[in-house]
């Protein structure tokens, strides 16, 4: 990556951010087809304590985190990322370590003991990137539809 190049993480604050965001997430979320729907579930989700990241590269949006703070029995206080993306245009320029360590950051931060995401099993990729990060398997995520 060029030294040249000024990369700022910010946190969304209003429906401007979130429709810059929209073309980065889609790539990950690919059923999110409408920037009007997908701005308004993010908005509701802000409203539920959801947090979204914006990694901007020279002032453009180029990687998105989603992100939740929990309290839980079993774990304590900690961080669930939700959704984790750079843009496909721009992989391979550190961009994806620069958020994740961003987040890591961000999770010490609020007083979180672990970071956490879930990830599907077909994202091989994705699931290498995290063991670099040294992120470990620590259970099975179980699912029963109720739809």
């Amino acid at each position: 990556m060029d030294q040249q190049q000024n990369i700022e993480i910010v946190v969304a604050r209003d429906d401007a951010d979130i429709a810059a965001s929209y073309p980065i997430m889609k790539e990950l979320r690919t059923h999110m087809t409408d920037p009007e729907a997908y701005r308004a579930q993010i908005r509701r989700q802000m409203d539920d304590g959801y947090n979204l990241a914006l990694l901007r590269l020279d002032g453009e949006i180029a990687g998105c985190g989603g992100f939740r703070v929990h309290e839980t029995l079993s774990r304590g206080r900690y961080m669930y990322v939700e959704d984790l993306v750079t843009s496909s245009a721009k992989r391979s320029y550190g961009l994806g370590d620069k958020l994740f360590d961003w987040l890591a950051g961000e999770a010490r931060a609020r007083g979180c003991a672990q970071m956490e995401i879930i990830s599907g099993i077909q994202r091989g990729e994705a699931h290498r990137f995290y063991h670099r990060k040294r992120m470990t398997i620590k259970s099975f995520q179980l699912v029963l539809p109720l739809a």
